[in-house]
Parts: C-alpha cells; structure tokens; sequence
C-alpha cells in the first residue's frame, strides 16, 4: 500500500509494491516475448489478476508500462494484444543523436560500417529474387535521379534496405530500416562531400553496382570488401563536408 513521505506528503510505493509490479511486469513481458505472437491477445485484466494474485490495479498498471514501451497495444473495450515490431523508437534515437552536430554522423557510419559489411556478406549466401530485384530496381533508380538528389537519395536508401532484406538476418533489417531517415540525412552531407571532391555520382553508383553484382554472383568476401570500400569513400567526404561551411539547404 503507498505510505505518505514524511518530506512533502508525496506518495512512495513500498518495496513489496515494486517487487509486485515488476512481477507483473516480468509475466507479461513472458508472454509477449515468448508465448504469444505479434496480434495475440493478452489474457483478461481479470485473468492475470486471479493467475498472479494481485489486484486488477497492479495488472492495469504494469500493461500500461509495456504499453509505453510500445510492446502491447491497448483498444478501448478490448483486450491488449502483442504489438508488432516497430522501429519508432530506434528512429527517434537516431534522429535525435544526429541533431548534436555533424560529427555524430560519422558515429552512425560507424555503425553502419558494423552492421553492413556483415550484412553484405550474409546476403551474399542468401539472396533470394525478391530482394534481388529490389536491389537492381533500386540501382536503376539511382541511374535514373542523378539530377535530383532527394530521389537519388532515396534509391540509394531502397538499396541498403534491399540488401539488408537480402542477408535474411530479422533484426538486422529492422536496424537499417529504422536507420532510414538519419542515412538520408547523412547522404545529404556526404553528397556535398562528393562534389566538393570533384566526386561524380556515378561513382557512387558503381560502388552500389559492384556490391550488387558480387552479392549475386555470392562471392561473400569480395561483396564484404566492396561495402567496406564504399563506406571508407563515404567517410572521407562526410569529413570534406563537415568542414565545409553550413549549407542551409542541407540541414534536415
């Protein structure tokens, strides 16, 4: 039961109380990770109050704590039921460190770097046609935009999502899909780096071909290798653009 703060008459929970709550909790996390799947129903607010033996209360609030987690949805009149994987909340991390400054985007090549010439060495034994032809698909478009750099950008983005879909690795589709919005704001950067390198975007678009044609002959070595060269080209003109004085223009 909540006691009274002797300081100001502020409401504390007791121990017992958060060993309670975070029994709950741990229950439901059970089911949502492990027993259910994504668009299951939970079990009633009164069901997991008779199974835990707890009151209706402590059920109530530890659903609202995985609800602001986003792992269950709660509909009015309606059971909650398992969210499905959304990749908001990472979106949101990536967009916020991107706004301390331009250097934090040479972190996120970082992690690209680490995440996608494993990817590109994955999708090399795993392709399938689908994400083969939204690779080539993606490279047409480049072809296509070179005059337009928001959709050239864009076809670039489809790529990597293409390639990441290609490895058949879940979670690691999930982090470059929410990595989407910040990798177009860090192409923005890199393009300038490009021009002021006297770096045509062809280029850039016979890195992304050759990573293509060594995924799909599934050479994963070459494909790995190739991926790493192109994410060193793209550092080195971050680097020139960092430097560069502010382009308005260019700030997400």
């Amino acid at each position: 039961m909540d006691q009274n703060d002797e300081a100001g008459g502020h409401t504390v929970e007791t121990e017992a109380e958060l060993n309670t709550h975070e029994r709950v909790v741990s229950r439901l996390e059970e089911l949502v990770f492990r027993e259910l799947e994504p668009g299951s129903e939970l079990p009633s607010e009164s069901e997991l109050s008779a199974d835990l033996s707890v009151s209706r209360l402590t059920v109530r609030e530890a659903v609202r704590s995985l609800q602001a987690r986003g792992l269950i949805e709660v509909r009015h009149g309606k059971r909650p039921i398992v969210a499905r994987l959304s990749s908001a909340a990472v979106q949101d991390f990536f967009a916020a460190s991107l706004r301390q400054g331009p250097r934090t985007m040479l972190e996120l090549l970082e992690v690209r770097r680490a995440l996608e010439v494993q990817i590109t060495a994955l999708a090399a034994g795993r392709v399938n046609r689908t994400a083969a032809s939204a690779m080539s698909q993606a490279l047409d478009d480049m072809r296509a935009n070179t005059g337009d750099p928001d959709a050239f950008d864009l076809a670039d983005v489809r790529f990597h999502e293409a390639l990441a879909a290609a490895s058949g690795n879940q979670i690691m589709t999930f982090l470059i899909e929410a990595m989407a919005h910040p990798m177009r704001a860090s192409r923005m950067q890199s393009r300038r780096g490009h021009v002021a390198r006297n770096r045509p975007l062809v280029q850039v678009i016979d890195e992304h071909t050759r990573i293509y044609d060594l995924v799909i002959s599934g050479d994963a070595t070459g494909a790995a290798a190739a991926m790493r060269d192109h994410l060193d080209q793209t550092e080195h003109s971050l680097w020139t653009a960092i430097d560069l004085p502010p382009d308005d223009d260019a700030t997400p």
